[in-house]
């Protein structure tokens, strides 16, 4: 999963721009890496030209899409369960539900992304610095275990925040519930098992 990063400078007509974001999010979920901006004009029913207008290049529609995403799918209200929880555990235990929400829902574009990464450095750019978000987002939640005294002896906030950050990334994530067939109540369930006993004094 990837987090919310700054807004794309709008272009065009607002309501051209919205039935071309929600056909490339059609076609990331269909074609994968191979999205194509012709196909994404032909299914809004505008030209290739048009999605020029609106979006400049292929990785600013891709980074567009991907804030539009954020919106579409409410990760600002999933991210408030894990502010709200009473404590640093809990708020722990609800990122990896958000994971398991979101990560599924997201997939394909960050497949998308992640592929064009190597074709384009500003895509490549955007990525680490959403990886660098998403990762203070989960060192928040480990500096809260630590002020609240239960970080496990061994482990300083930043290196607890590093394993929390890597093991839950995309690709362990489409392993364990794809080749390892994991439920996602299994994910769940098993992820928080782990991160507590490693990372809490009383899991």
């Amino acid at each position: 999963m990837l987090y919310v990063v700054s807004t794309t400078e709008l272009y065009g007509d607002p309501g051209t721009r919205e039935r071309l974001l929600q056909a490339a999010w059609d076609l990331a979920l269909e074609q994968g890496p191979s999205l194509r901006l012709a196909d994404v004009g032909a299914l809004a029913g505008v030209s290739r030209q048009a999605v020029y207008l609106h979006f400049g290049d292929r990785a600013k529609l891709l980074l567009a899409l991907l804030a539009w995403g954020d919106q579409a799918l409410k990760l600002g209200d999933l991210l408030a369960r894990v502010t709200e929880a009473p404590t640093g555990a809990e708020a722990l235990d609800r990122m990896v539900e958000v994971h398991v929400t979101y990560s599924p829902r997201i997939d394909a574009l960050v497949r998308v992304l992640e592929a064009h990464q190597y074709q384009d450095p500003a895509v490549a750019a955007a990525l680490r610095d959403r990886l660098g978000i998403r990762r203070a987002a989960h060192r928040a939640v480990i500096a809260r275990i630590a002020a609240e005294g239960d970080l496990a002896s061994g482990w300083t906030v930043d290196a607890a925040a590093d394993l929390f950050f890597a093991v839950t990334l995309p690709t362990p994530w489409r392993e364990l519930t794809g080749t390892c067939a994991w439920s996602a109540s299994q994910y769940a369930e098993r992820m928080s098992h782990f991160l507590r006993r490693a990372l809490i004094t009383h899991p």
